[in-house]
């Protein structure tokens, strides 16, 4: 992204955190090149240490951004949800966010894989309990009912990190706050 005006360094950081979580959600961890990075996100592998110092700290300012995202998308679709409840506006945010972009999502997947690594294993708990509580306080729902949502969004995140757009598709996002599950369909008697 190369533009005649001299971009702002918070807008360039940003850009690289970009850059990172889509090489980290393509290849995880050990797969993500500085290199690639660097590339997608038009600048230099000097700049990019001179600003995060080691690959290492690149990703983990690169989880803390997607976490930070996502954390402000359910924010918002709780304070603009209608006649929604809160579960429900922040699972049809999470399936919407998995339709436009699930690669994003793959960063979550291969934080989670990487939690044995002794720098990513606290960021990755921190960071998934940051989204825990922030569901539990937008929705005021109870210990079961948030259990049965991150359930759900599990499932669709892992649907849709393996290209199964049937089975992410059909978990309505209307269920995804409630505890009773849908009605078996008449194929299932």
């Amino acid at each position: 992204m190369v533009t005649g005006k001299r971009m702002k360094a918070e807008d360039r950081k940003r850009l690289i955190l970009d850059a990172a979580i889509v090489e980290y959600g393509s290849g995880g961890l050990h797969e993500t090149s500085t290199e690639a990075i660097a590339e997608r996100a038009g600048v230099s592998q000097p700049y990019l240490f001179r600003l995060f110092g080691t690959k290492q700290d690149l990703i983990i300012a690169a989880i803390h951004q997607h976490t930070d995202t996502l954390r402000g998308l359910f924010a918002r679709a709780v304070a603009e949800r209608g006649e929604l409840s809160p579960l429900d506006a922040m699972g049809e945010e999470y399936a919407r966010i998995l339709a436009e972009d699930p690669n994003s999502l793959r960063c979550q997947l291969h934080t989670w894989a990487a939690a044995g690594d002794p720098a990513i294993g606290p960021v990755a708990r921190s960071t998934y309990l940051e989204i825990l509580d922030d569901i539990r306080r937008l929705s005021g729902a109870s210990d079961e009912e948030i259990t049965d949502f991150m359930a759900h969004g599990m499932l669709m995140t892992v649907a849709a990190a393996l290209d199964i757009p049937d089975l992410a598709c059909s978990i309505p996002t209307s269920s995804i706050g409630t505890t009773t599950p849908p009605s078996p369909s008449p194929q299932d008697d």
